[in-house]
């Protein structure tokens, strides 16, 4: 029997079978997991090398024309919204065949044949649903369960089922935050960050001072001028670290304080003993030792103004001829922070090293003295200061976004009955270049953007352990940028006609006579002489040597591990995992599939499957093995036991096969770079993409803004290094929100000017598509409302033989399945809430509650998304953030750990009969999306 024989002419289901049994709850669920399996199965399928042909055109393909049948859901997704993104079609027909055929498809096809690690590899998770980009697939199915219904869908949308309110929103922080302590005192561990049962803080900064000595042949020439009995005091600065220690005892914890003080050449000791002992951890998951400043002087109590003394400063000594309120303030959080990073991983927590360096017997003491508490408590009061800064920020905030609420209220009312509000909205730019000229809206959008961009700046900059970092670094680039070259290209010469000769500079191949030492010959060169031809540009080149210097540290802390860690003895098991790196994506899945089959570490798969060469099978290995795994049950528990020294050898092992991963990685990327695919994607996305924007821009008088945005990064920066230098100090929290409000308050005018002109003079009408064009998806969504049979999906067994009563029950385990999936999402944010005990944490968590007040009542059911599945969104990108992330807190290990369990559950209930429908939902997917055509 064919489908069309289950079909009426109605589009309506003649088959009797379970599915006429199922109440709206059922259905709904049932569709939804069948959409979710379709679109795992064809994210899998466009991993292969040929998946392009499968999407149809505009691509080259030998299939048939109807390429629709193959990936339904892709295929529309990719005809409709990708193929006519309007910079793409703005393109002449030629050019754009150009760029799928020509360019994107040999890319994806060179790509897809590459061995690119996932996640699994660099995390060793094995969790199947973590093979495709999970992402997006959490957002296609969003967008595909909101458009497409069912017979009942409406039915269930309308009644009372599990909605997003079971799960409850957290409580507001706002009377919280209003009556929170903006700090907490030494004793005070409750309110104290954990990581790993570790507690750091560097409460305050010792000043040392000495005289010179006699002959100090190191240091500057200039200290030979002075006798040792007339010389200047040396300053010597020492920081006080504050560890807590804590241990579970029943229902509650054991806390134990000590204090040590460190000389910033300690800190440059131990990172440089961690490094050596743990290359693969430090490489890539801690943050770099901070260096630094000479202006770190803190100033002078006694004066408002805030001047600082000169400085005098001898880098590798740490010393100077002033001694300010606050000095080595930015060198302090910047070192908290350092050592919170290194605290954050358990096997570095529990290290000998890092053990020895805070909690080293000879050199802690229980009691700070009178010196020590008084610059304590002047260091916490401009922490208070700083956090009552951030609150200043949230406060302003939100009253703006009451407003902002308002009248967006109005908005989404209108836009629900218009889909062209928002083109609409975007021509009210033409009218007039004056914000203060254009609709509530509008003000009230600009008012919340310069809100949201000063407390970033603040943030960023200013607030945060590593701000002083990243402040100099952008003060750099600052000062090094040409910004009266650049100015006087764009005024007196075309600004396109430039960026294509610099494209063509660094695009164009030259000739190849011999490869450079830092790249290396490709593999094929050198095992057959042959030159491949491929890229061979200046752009190319020069990611070639970064690559190749990155691929010779990993060299080296292989060796080192090789060598000095492992020795000869574990020769076989390097071999075996240097051999799975270079395994094909089938043979790594076989392998994978057993680790799950067996619920074991992956890293232990490796190390003992017949899958991999060589063969474990002399006692010696076999002994090793053994030890490997029980090494790893000490790892597992090195939070609990404490004992690094039991697990070094799986952690080892670990380190090994991680840079293994990454260095694969990085030899694809080469390779990547080493032929032409790369290069040409590269100079049609720059032609395609930024070329319009540019000779747009270039119409709208850029060189004027430019001018003006080098005016207002002058300002910006002379307004941070004025604060973060001096005024931090003394100015209070309204002080410095009115100061950095003002700077964005002086500067917007030009800005709305320049969009004006860019509205004036797009004559090609680019953004009015691009708008258009975000349109179709809001109009896609409400397509339900509009002509429900044109998006009803009919569900039928299509004559397959099913066990009804096993299938009920396999879809009832899928609908508890995800509402336990919610329930347990619940605990943890209410679990997340209630540990929040810091005012910085409530500040962190009170923009998030802030941001959701944005759409004041109305809800995302009135642009047509079902609220719950905006839940399963957010609760997807939730655990896809939990499985990626190596430095888990308790909290998250036990929502991971619940999550697994409930994952193995609903296993031995299995979907076996629901995977049935899979053909006919297939089919009836092609016939569905088939006939929706949007303008």
């Amino acid at each position: 029997m064919t489908q069309e024989d289950h079909i009426s002419k109605d589009g309506s289901s003649e088959d009797a079978s379970f599915l006429n049994q199922l109440t709206p709850t059922q259905e709904h669920f049932l569709k939804k997991y069948l959409l979710e399996n379709r679109l795992v199965e064809e994210l899998h399928t466009f991993s292969d090398p040929l998946a392009c042909q499968l999407l149809g055109k505009p691509f080259k393909t030998n299939l048939p024309k109807n390429g629709l049948s193959e990936l339904p859901l892709l295929s529309f997704f990719f005809q409709n919204f990708l193929v006519s993104f309007p910079f793409i079609t703005n393109n002449s027909e030629k050019n754009q065949e150009k760029f799928w055929q020509g360019t994107l498809q040999p890319f994806i096809e060179s790509l897809n044949s590459k061995p690119l690690s996932n996640s699994e590899e660099r995390q060793e998770n094995i969790t199947k649903r973590r093979q495709i980009n999970k992402k997006f697939l959490s957002l296609l199915l969003l967008f595909y369960n909101s458009t497409l219904i069912t017979k009942q869908e409406l039915t269930y949308l309308n009644e009372s089922h599990y909605k997003p309110s079971d799960t409850g929103k957290l409580d507001k922080f706002q009377n919280r935050l209003q009556d929170c302590s903006w700090r907490y005192g030494l004793e005070d561990y409750n309110s104290m960050k954990f990581l790993n049962d570790i507690s750091i803080n560097i409460i305050a900064v010792r000043t040392i001072k000495d005289k010179l000595p006699t002959e100090a042949p190191s240091q500057s020439w200039t200290r030979y001028l002075f006798s040792s009995e007339d010389a200047p005091p040396r300053h010597h600065y020492e920081f006080v670290i504050q560890i807590v220690t804590r241990e579970k005892e029943d229902a509650s914890y054991s806390y134990e304080s000590s204090f040590i003080s460190r000389h910033y050449k300690e800190f440059k000791g131990l990172d440089a003993a961690l490094k050596k002992a743990f290359p693969g951890i430090m490489s890539g998951e801690v943050s770099n030792l901070p260096r630094k400043e000479k202006n770190d002087l803190g100033y002078n109590v006694t004066s408002r103004s805030g001047s600082i003394d000169s400085t005098f400063e001898v880098e590798d000594e740490d010393e100077d001829e002033s001694n300010g309120s606050l000095a080595r303030e930015k060198l302090r959080v910047a070192l908290r922070g350092y050592l919170r990073s290194v605290t954050k991983i358990p096997a570095l927590a529990h290290s000998i090293i890092v053990q020895d360096f805070l909690l080293n017997k000879e050199h802690s003491f229980s009691k700070l003295t009178t010196e020590d508490l008084k610059d304590y408590n002047l260091r916490m009061d401009h922490e208070e200061t700083m956090l009552k800064t951030r609150y200043e920020f949230q406060q302003q905030t939100t009253k703006v976004m009451a407003q902002f609420a308002k009248d967006f209220e109005d908005f989404t009312q209108n836009l629900i009955m218009n889909p062209k509000t928002i083109s609409e909205l975007f021509e009210d730019l033409g009218k007039t270049s004056d914000i203060n000229k254009l609709s509530p809206l509008f003000r009230t959008f600009n008012e919340w953007c310069k809100l949201e961009i000063a407390a970033t700046l603040y943030e960023t900059f200013l607030s945060q352990d590593n701000s002083n970092e990243w402040f100099n670094k952008c003060k750099k680039f600052h000062r090094l940028f040409p910004y009266s070259i650049v100015y006087g290209i764009l005024r007196f010469t075309n600004p396109v006609n430039i960026v294509s000769k610099v494209i063509d500079l660094l695009l164009i191949n030259i000739p190849r006579f011999s490869w450079p030492s830092w790249g290396g010959k490709p593999e094929e060169e050198k095992q057959n002489g042959t030159k491949k031809p491929g890229a061979r540009n200046l752009l190319s080149l020069i990611f070639i040597m970064l690559l190749g210097e990155d691929l010779s540290t990993y060299e080296k802390e292989l060796k080192n591990l090789r060598q000095e860690k492992l020795g000869p003895g574990y020769s076989l098991f390097l071999k075996r995992l240097e051999n799975y790196t270079n395994l094909t994506y089938v043979e790594i899945n076989l392998i994978k599939d057993e680790a799950m089959e067996k619920s074991q570490d992956l890293l232990l798969t490796i190390l003992s499957t017949d899958l991999l060469e060589p063969k474990v099978t002399e006692r010696e290995d076999r002994f090793i093995l053994k030890e490997a795994f029980r090494s790893h049950d000490k790892y597992v528990k090195i939070v609990e036991d404490k004992d690094l020294d039991s697990a070094e050898l799986y952690l080892n092992l670990k380190q090994y096969w991680q840079i293994l991963v990454r260095k694969k990685d990085k030899d694809v990327m080469k390779q990547l770079w080493e032929e032409p695919e790369l290069t040409n994607l590269i100079k049609d996305v720059l032609s395609i993409f930024y070329q319009p924007l540019m000779k747009l821009f270039a119409k709208s008088d850029v060189h004027i803004v430019f001018r003006a945005f080098q005016k207002f990064a002058d300002d910006l920066v002379a307004t941070l290094t004025k604060i973060n230098n001096e005024e931090i100090y003394y100015l209070n929290s309204m002080e410095i929100y009115t100061k950095l409000k003002q700077l964005l308050d002086n500067h917007e005018k030009i800005i709305w000017e320049f969009i004006h002109n860019i509205y004036i003079k797009d004559d090609q009408k680019l953004f009015l598509k691009l708008i258009n064009w975000i349109e179709k998806f809001l109009a896609m969504l409400r397509l339900k409302f509009a002509d429900e049979e044109l998006v009803k999906m009919q569900l039928s067994t299509n004559g397959l033989v099913i066990d009804e009563e096993l299938a009920l029950r396999q879809l009832d385990a899928r609908v508890a399945l995800v509402v336990q999936r919610r329930r347990l999402f619940k605990e943890y944010l209410s679990a997340k809430s209630s540990n929040i005990q810091t005012a910085e944490d409530m500040l962190v968590k009170e923009w998030d509650n802030i941001n959701e007040q944005a759409l004041g009542n109305a809800s995302s059911g009135d642009f047509g998304l079902h609220s719950e599945d905006l839940e399963e969104f957010n609760n997807l990108n939730c655990e896809g953030e939990l499985e990626t992330n190596t430095k888990q807190s308790d909290l998250e290990k036990l929502l991971s750990t619940k999550l697994r369990e409930l994952e193995l559950v609903s296993k031995t209930v299995g979907t076996s009969e629901l995977d049935k429908l899979d053909p006919f939902v297939k089919a009836e997917l092609t016939r569905v999306l088939g006939g929706i055509h949007i303008e």
